[in-house]
């Protein structure tokens, strides 16, 4: 399926900022190397890894010995020697081992093991949201470097057709010579400034594509889609953090884990029963025995207690780090409480006075065209000087460029609200 949606993707005339953040979730390194270590996790999650369930195992040895013996009988002064006295042992045996009682330290060690899925799953969502801003901006930027350049464009075939007037009325109508070469140098500054912005636009491309992980020199037509949201309701996005942020559900996580860790060191402290078992084969022979048949086997069970008296104080040390550290996870929680409340209180002021920009700006814009137009006519009808025209020239690139500039933090403003308030990864499905 993901091999499909890539595909589809790539043949796509135009990108959305969607299409793109699905390509990055697909291609991008480091998401792949965070979903590893939430699988490793799980891996590790297991009755078995907790020590719920038994033990078996199997050995066995072969012996086998060539000797020189040896022997006086006691009370006697006749010695026995032989060289070469071969002897064989055979042993095999299976052995079974569990523990009954623990102090529930297993079944603690367990519920650690599975509230750590949980925690590298909201590690995992954090890293990936953060991706996914990441190609969110670049993206953006992209489309902004864009629009700059494309505003810049306008403005030097402007200051071209300037030059060519300016060039004709040297040339056929007197015009002088001063203002020919006031043109060209605004053209030459043009010129430049369009370098600049085709360079900007071209390592905004670089770093996007980089960013999702495709190559670089990729040329993907991306989609200008913003549209201004303005029902964002503070309380509402602050009810809906406390619920579903990321970091705030990891931090709750590692609460738990460090309680279970308080509970596991805790249970040290009580007996624990075990049960084992086994079944087991012995077989010798020598020849110097003096059975002609050495052989044993059959099954064994025990069951063993054991109880905790002293060890030097390690229990006791270890019980008390392990609540120090339950205690400062808990305020590390209610800190990042705060912390994230005021992250989502300014990102949504943010966001407000970005959208107050964007209105602002475009009306400037709408007001620079109007101002150029008409100087534009009036400059061709002679009514107006080259520093006049230019003026009006120069602030209608500015102003598109603030307007811009403005739609791309309004965007970004946004974006934060949505990660803050823990849907980005729902808004990106």
């Amino acid at each position: 399926m993901a091999l499909f949606v890539s595909k589809a993707i790539y043949s796509q005339e135009k990108t959305s900022l969607n299409q793109a953040i699905l390509i990055a979730l697909e291609n991008n390194r480091s998401i792949q190397v965070s979903q590893n270590s939430v699988i490793i996790t799980e891996n590790l999650s297991s009755l078995g890894q907790a020590g719920l369930l038994p033990s078996l195992n199997a050995s066995g040895l072969i012996d086998y010995g060539n000797d020189n013996t040896k022997n006086q009988i006691r009370g006697t002064t006749n010695t026995v020697e032989k060289s070469g006295v071969e002897s064989n042992i055979y042993n095999a045996s299976i052995n079974f081992n569990y523990t009954i009682f623990s102090g529930f330290g297993n079944k603690r060690t367990f519920d650690k093991l599975k509230t750590n899925i949980y925690l590298a799953d909201a590690e995992n969502r954090v890293f990936i949201e953060n991706i996914i801003l990441q190609v969110a901006a670049n993206y953006y930027n992209v489309i902004r470097t864009e629009e700059n350049y494309k505003a810049l464009l306008e403005s030097i075939e402007i200051s071209q057709k300037r030059y060519d007037l300016a060039k004709a009325k040297f040339e056929y109508s007197g015009g002088t010579k001063l203002s020919l070469l006031n043109v060209k140098v605004d053209l030459s500054k043009d010129s430049v400034i369009l370098y600049d912005a085709q360079l900007a636009m071209e390592n905004s491309r670089i770093a996007f594509n980089r960013v999702i992980s495709i190559s670089l020199d990729s040329n993907l037509d991306l989609i200008n889609d913003f549209v201004p949201e303005n029902n964002y309701i503070y309380e509402q996005l602050k009810d809906q953090m406390i619920n579903q942020n990321s970091q705030l559900m990891a931090i709750k996580y590692r609460e738990q884990v460090s309680l279970l860790d308080y509970k596991i060191v805790k249970s040290s402290y009580s007996p624990t029963l075990s049960l084992g078992g086994s079944y087991a084969y012995y077989n010798s022979s020598a020849d110097n025995s003096i059975y002609d048949i050495n052989q044993t086997h059959g099954p064994g069970i025990n069951l063993s207690l054991s109880i905790p008296i002293y060890n030097g104080g390690r229990r006791n040390a270890a019980l008390k780090n392990t609540k120090i550290i339950m205690e400062s996870t808990s305020l590390q929680a209610e800190d990042l409480a705060l912390q994230l409340e005021m992250e989502l209180l300014i990102a949504y002021k943010d966001y407000l006075n970005a959208l107050r920009k964007v209105k602002i700006e475009g009306i400037n814009v709408e007001t620079a065209s109007q101002n150029f137009q008409l100087t534009e006519e009036k400059y061709k009808l002679g009514q107006v000087i080259n520093t006049t025209f230019r003026e009006a020239q120069y602030n209608l690139i500015v102003t598109k460029n603030n307007y811009n500039n403005s739609i791309f933090n309004a965007k970004l403003a946004e974006l934060e609200i949505i990660k803050l308030s823990g849907f980005l990864l729902k808004q990106n499905k």
